[in-house]
């Protein structure tokens, strides 16, 4: 999961589109872009050292809809199961419809490595964009909160971006927050500074003032996971259609698992109605 979420939003959809302390700045030695590139270089480092598998709850609001899910990671890829849709429990006819899903995938365990497979590909597509992070802004010292750092960045006008992915980065300001200690991502926070024209306008394009924040939390032994997801973007797409990209996903309610994790295993404990705090 991680920070990865954000920067694939921004290559399937494309749409990825200050208050600072009175405290010292750091020595005069301290450049705010190299410790930016350092932090996105531990970041595709540690995301991919890091095999552990975890249960976790998901909310999910997006098109006005909430649903509440739980997940368990195995080692074929991710089960889940609905539990709530807009704060009401699923009813004995969605709960059994809904555990006889469960029971199909994990009964064809070839259907979820082959999801699995195409989130590694997503998960590489993203890790090439956050290493063009550094490159593609400017950072920015912007003082301490608590024990991290705030850097803000904006686009750096020598950078020429190829794929519209990349383009969107230059219409693009905000700041980030990063943990000194571990060089971890905590916080970004940006949003887009001016229309995103793709194809001069001709396939669509990308609303000033869109939005997008994500938050990541160490949840002990310095493994890091996304804790919060908001994505607030509104354009037009090809033929004028309007496009939407608002969607708010929360996790909470984290839960390690055994190395090695079955899809039968996990099914077991999300068929129990698992309480995972």
């Amino acid at each position: 999961m991680g920070i990865f979420i954000l920067l694939f939003l921004v290559e399937t959809a494309s749409v990825l589109l200050f208050a600072q302390n009175s405290i010292s700045r750091p020595s005069t030695q301290f450049d705010p872009n190299l410790e930016a590139r350092e932090l996105f270089q531990n970041e595709v480092q540690a995301e991919n050292r890091d095999e552990s598998l975890w249960c976790f709850r998901e909310w999910n609001e997006e098109h006005g809809e909430k649903k509440l899910s739980a997940v368990c990671q195995t080692k074929d890829g991710e089960l889940d199961r609905l539990l709530e849709v807009n704060g009401q429990e699923l009813n004995p006819g969605q709960r059994l419809s809904e555990d006889q899903r469960l029971q199909r995938i994990s009964n064809h365990p070839d259907e979820m490595r082959k999801k699995q497979k195409k989130q590694q590909e997503d998960t590489k597509q993203a890790q090439d964009l956050l290493r063009m992070f550094p490159d593609a802004f400017r950072f920015q010292y912007a003082g301490m909160k608590g024990n991290l750092m705030e850097l803000k960045f904006s686009p750096n006008p020598d950078y020429h971006p190829s794929g519209r992915p990349a383009q969107v980065f230059h219409h693009m300001e905000g700041s980030l927050l990063l943990d000194p200690g571990q060089m971890r991502l905590a916080e970004i926070n940006g949003q887009l500074t001016s229309d995103v024209k793709f194809g001069w306008g001709l396939f669509g394009h990308l609303d000033r003032g869109g939005t997008f924040f994500v938050k990541q939390q160490d949840l002990g032994s310095g493994h890091w996971e996304m804790t919060e997801l908001n994505v607030q973007m509104t354009g037009k797409a090809l033929f004028f259609k309007t496009i939407a990209v608002r969607q708010h996903q929360t996790y909470s309610d984290f839960r390690q698992e055994p190395d090695g994790t079955t899809p039968q295993q996990a099914l077991e404990f999300l068929l129990q109605g698992p309480t995972l705090r």
